[in-house]
């Protein structure tokens, strides 16, 4: 069994890695985005990492000692605020990394690799 404070580490960690993940896919595309020519949408990936940053007092906060069941409110912000972060990365990434899906799918139906 998890003891509560590893629970809480584990899950603050877990937001940190998709945080940096988030700040990656980030740099990538505003480099896309130059070769592409396209406005700069990379930045609502900075959006969300501060969205899913705030996700972490939320979760703390929800695991103190002491807490009502009247916490679902706040358990429902918590899963908002980090499916939210989430939305908004994919929504920004298939914008910049749409094209590779044509490229994959003519790939896997037998169309020709460029040479």
């Amino acid at each position: 069994m998890i003891t509560p404070v590893a629970h809480l580490l584990l899950q603050s960690v877990g937001t940190i890695g998709v945080v940096i993940f988030y700040l990656v896919l980030s740099r990538l595309s505003a480099r896309m985005g130059e070769g592409l020519r396209l406005p700069p949408y990379y930045r609502w990936h900075y959006v969300a990492c501060i969205i899913a940053l705030s996700s972490i007092p939320v979760h703390l906060y929800l695991h103190q000692p002491g807490l009502a069941d009247s916490s679902l409110d706040l358990q429902a912000l918590y899963i908002s605020l980090l499916l939210i972060s989430n939305i908004i990365v994919i929504l920004v990434s298939f914008r910049y990394w749409g094209w590779l899906k044509d490229e994959l799918l003519g790939r896997l139906k037998g169309g020709k690799p460029d040479e």
